[in-house]
C-alpha cells in the first residue's frame, strides 16, 4: 500500500486527488491491480479503469462514506470530551457574583441561585430565558434567578433596552417588561419601550426620566464590571451556585448540574 501512495502522489493529479487516494487505499482489494506495486503509467491506467467500473465506483463510494463518517465521529467525540473537561473545571473553579440590587425572582430561601448574564437583542439569550422559565417551574421553591445585563457592543438596541428594563424595575415591573423585550427582539426601539410602559401601567414620565438617570447607568456599569470579573465573553452566560454555564443550554444540562449541586449541599 505504500507503493500505492507513492505512485498516486507522484503521478495522479486529478481534482480531489487526495480524497480519492484515501478512498482507493481503503477500498481497493489487495488482489486488485491497483493495490499492487507497478509502474506509474500502469497504476494510473488500472486505477482509471477501476473507477469506471460499477464495482469500483460502489466500493470507493462506500469507503469514502465510511472514512468521513469515522472522522466526523472522532471530531464529535473530541468536542464532547472538551466540553466535559470544561464543565468539570467550572465545577471545581467557582466564581462569586453579587446581587447588588439586580432584578430577581423565584425562591426566597433558595438552594440554587442562578445569575443570568443576558442581552435583550441576542437570539440565544431569548432561548436561554425560555429555559430559565422551565428551570424555575421544575425546581419551584428551590431556585432563585437573578438577572444581569450584558448588552453586547454590536447590538445597537441592547443598551437602550437594558436601561428601559431597569427603569421598569424601578416601578416593580422588570420581569413583565423583560418578557415583552424578548418577544420583540427585532423591534427594540423607544416607541416600544414607552408603549410597553403605558401598557404595564407605569408612570411614563418617571420611566423616561429613569432611563436617562445616573442611577440606571451605574446599575448597568455594575453589571458590566461583574461580567468582566466573572469572565463573561458572550451571551447568555449563567452562574449556577458559582458554576459557570455558557450558552443557551437545554434544560437537561441545567437539570444535571442543579441535581448534582443539590446532592452536594445535602452531603450526598
Amino acid at each position: 500500500m505504500n507503493e500505492l501512495h507513492k505512485s498516486f502522489n507522484s503521478s495522479y493529479r486529478l481534482k480531489n486527488a487526495g480524497v480519492l487516494a484515501i478512498a482507493i487505499a481503503l477500498a481497493a482489494p489487495l488482489t486488485s491491480p491497483i493495490a499492487q506495486a507497478q509502474p506509474s503509467k500502469d497504476f494510473v491506467a488500472n486505477m482509471e479503469s477501476y473507477l469506471k467500473s460499477d464495482n469500483g465506483r460502489e466500493t470507493v463510494g462506500l469507503a469514502m462514506e465510511k472514512y468521513f463518517k469515522d472522522r466526523q465521529a472522532e471530531e464529535v467525540k473530541k468536542r464532547e470530551e472538551a466540553i466535559k473537561k470544561q464543565e468539570e473545571e467550572n465545577f471545581k473553579n467557582r466564581v462569586d457574583v453579587t446581587a447588588s440590587g439586580s432584578p430577581s425572582k423565584g425562591a426566597t430561601d433558595p438552594q440554587i441561585t442562578i445569575y443570568e448574564f443576558s442581552d435583550f437583542e441576542c437570539p440565544f439569550c431569548s432561548r436561554g430565558q425560555e429555559t430559565m422559565e422551565q428551570v424555575l417551574k421544575k425546581y419551584d421553591g428551590k431556585v432563585k434567578l437573578i438577572f444581569k445585563n450584558y448588552p453586547l457592543p454590536f447590538h445597537q438596541n441592547a443598551i437602550p433596552a437594558a436601561k428601559a428594563a431597569l427603569a421598569a424595575h424601578e416601578q416593580g415591573k422588570f420581569w413583565e417588561f423583560h418578557d415583552v423585550l424578548f418577544q420583540n427582539q427585532r423591534g427594540l426601539n423607544e416607541e416600544l419601550f414607552v408603549n410597553t410602559a403605558k401598557e404595564l401601567g407605569l408612570d411614563v414620565e418617571k420611566f423616561k426620566s429613569d432611563m436617562k438617570s445616573e442611577k440606571i447607568q451605574k446599575q448597568l456599569d455594575a453589571d458590566q464590571e461583574e461580567a468582566k470579573k466573572v469572565g463573561v465573553r458572550g451571551t447568555p452566560l449563567f452562574v449556577v451556585n458559582g458554576v459557570k454555564v455558557s450558552g443557551a443550554q437545554p434544560i437537561t444540562e441545567f437539570s444535571k448540574l442543579i441535581d448534582r449541586l443539590i446532592k452536594e449541599k445535602a452531603g450526598k
